[in-house]
């Protein structure tokens, strides 16, 4: 009934504690008054202070809602994250629970690792961080190699490095994209939209040069 379903949705709205109320359906002044009530059944005192904001979009009309961000600090830990099955597996066979060791490359003056951690559900004593654990399994990690960099890689940079290889680059700019062409087979587009850059080309020492000096621009992980 629609006492019932408006009696879900106050209580839901209580649980919750939203930021934005949306109501959709039923002529405007129906909408008021529910979005009056529902505002009403979800101020608390924090919320009154913060403001819940109510939209009761027409037809095709578009709601921006900004609800900033939340950070938490976290604590991580080397020992895999296993079920308690898992976990008898392991001791039946005799085995130990090996930490994962995630490999770590130096970016500028920081450390990079590409991790797969999950939430266990604890906290850490001395400040209440959550604690996060690696997979006890990582074939989530099995994808394309990330390729980080510190700065934006520019072809003038590149036609540079392989001229001091002594071969020949001629630099364009066309619809698009920017292209280097090197020793007139070898072609690195940068798609200026994107950033991503291609190398093609023939597979000769020529090409691998070129590869090679594109990729030492990044950190791959």
């Amino acid at each position: 009934s629609c006492l019932k379903s408006a009696r879900a949705a106050r209580q839901s709205v209580r649980a919750l504690q939203p930021r934005h109320l949306i109501v959709i359906g039923g002529p405007k002044s129906s909408g008021l008054m529910l979005s009056g009530a529902l505002q009403a059944a979800g101020s608390s005192n924090a919320n009154r202070e913060k403001g819940v904001s109510t939209h009761i979009p027409r037809d095709g009309e578009t709601v921006k809602l900004t609800v900033g961000h939340a950070a938490y600090s976290v604590r991580i830990i080397d020992t895999p994250y296993l079920s308690q099955e898992e976990k008898d597996k392991i001791i039946l066979a005799g085995k130990e629970i090996e930490p994962v060791e995630p490999r770590e490359e130096k970016i500028g003056d920081c450390s990079v690792s590409l991790v797969d951690f999950v939430a266990t559900g604890k906290k850490w004593a001395v400040d209440g961080s959550l604690v996060l654990a690696p997979r006890f399994s990582q074939r989530s990690l099995k994808q394309p190699s990330l390729m980080l960099s510190t700065r934006e890689v520019l072809l003038t940079d590149l036609r540079a490095e392989v001229a001091a290889l002594g071969m020949k680059a001629e630099y364009s700019a066309l619809s698009g994209y920017s292209q280097l062409t090197v020793n007139g087979k070898i072609f690195v587009r940068k798609d200026n939209v994107t950033g991503k850059i291609d190398v093609e080309g023939p597979l000769c020492e020529d090409f691998y040069l070129v590869r090679s000096v594109v990729c030492d621009q990044y950190v791959t992980l």
